[in-house]
C-alpha cells in the first residue's frame, strides 16, 4: 500500500534523512580490517585476546609469567595502593587497541556499545554497588565532544548514580609520560561529589588501564569518602613486558 503524505512525513524526518545520507556517503567500516557494514566485524572481534587467559598478575590483570610465584604482583602495579583489583576485557593490542583509539581519537562513538558488551560480564561490574566513569576536565571534553568512559558507562545501562567523580585540574596529556610523571601530573586532579560511600563497593570505569596512575588517584579520592572496596574495570589492559621492564613499568 502506498504511503500517504502524512505517513511519509512521519517516517522521514530531517534527522533520519541526514543520518541516511551520512550512512550512504560514509558507510560504517570495521576499525580493524576495513570491512564495510559494521564498526567491528565478527572475525576481528573474535581475534581479540581476552585479558582473562594465561598467567595474570593477581592484582592488575596484566599478563605476568611469574604470577604463579606465591601470588606475586607484577612490577607495574606496585604503586596501586588504593585499588583492590583491576578487571579488563581485553589485552591492549591488535584489534582491541584500534577499538580504543577509534573511540577516543576518531570519535567512533558506536564502539562504546561494543566495549560495554565486553565489559558487562566482568566480575568487577557484577559485584559493584556503583560504577563511576573516569572524568574528563570540562575543557578537554569540549575539545573531544564527549567522555569516552562516560559513553561506555551509559551503554552498560546501569541506573544513574547521584555520585560522580569530577576532574578539577586540567592535566597535561599523559601519552609518553613515565609513571612518576603521570602520578605527579594527576595528583590532586580529582574530586568526589555525592553522598558518603561508607561500606560501598565502587568500580571505576575507564576505556584502558596503562600504568594505573589515573585510576589509583581516583580510588584514593573515593576511599577518602568512605568506599570500602574500589576496583577498576576497563575494556583493555596494557600488559607488562619482561623483555623491556624499564619501559613497561614506567611508560
Amino acid at each position: 500500500m502506498p504511503l500517504t503524505p502524512n505517513q511519509y512525513t512521519a517516517r522521514v524526518t530531517p534527522s533520519t534523512l541526514v543520518s541516511g545520507l551520512v550512512d550512504f556517503f560514509y558507510p560504517e567500516r570495521c576499525v580493524n580490517c576495513g570491512q564495510f557494514g559494521t564498526v567491528l566485524c565478527t572475525p576481528c572481534e573474535l581475534s581479540i585476546s581476552s585479558a582473562s587467559t594465561g598467567p595474570r598478575c593477581p592484582l592488575c590483570s596484566a599478563r605476568w609469567d611469574n604470577a604463579g610465584a606465591a601470588g606475586l604482583n607484577c612490577p607495574r602495579c606496585l604503586h596501586m595502593d588504593a585499588i583492590d583489583h583491576v578487571y579488563a576485557a581485553a589485552d591492549m593490542e591488535g584489534a582491541a587497541r584500534r577499538v580504543v583509539h577509534a573511540l577516543k581519537y576518531r570519535g567512533v562513538v558506536r564502539l562504546a556499545g561494543v566495549m560495554a558488551k565486553a565489559i558487562a560480564p566482568l566480575a568487577g561490574v557484577q559485584q559493584a554497588d556503583m560504577l563511576l566513569a573516569v572524568p574528563l576536565h570540562r575543557q578537554r571534553q569540549r575539545q573531544r565532544g564527549f567522555n569516552q568512559s562516560a559513553r561506555i558507562l551509559a551503554e552498560l545501562g546501569r541506573t544513574p548514580s547521584a555520585s560522580k567523580l569530577l576532574r578539577v585540574k586540567n592535566t597535561s596529556h599523559q601519552v609518553g609520560m613515565h609513571l612518576g610523571e603521570r602520578r605527579s601530573n594527576i595528583s590532586g586532579a580529582f574530586a568526589y561529589e555525592g553522598p558518603r560511600l561508607d561500606g560501598c563497593r565502587v568500580a571505576i570505569l575507564d576505556d584502558v588501564v596503562t600504568t594505573g596512575a589515573t585510576a589509583n588517584e581516583c580510588a584514593r579520592v573515593l576511599r577518602e569518602h568512605g568506599a570500602r572496596h574500589v576496583s577498576v574495570v576497563a575494556y583493555a589492559r596494557a600488559n607488562y613486558d619482561p623483555a623491556a621492564p624499564s619501559k613497561q613499568i614506567f611508560d
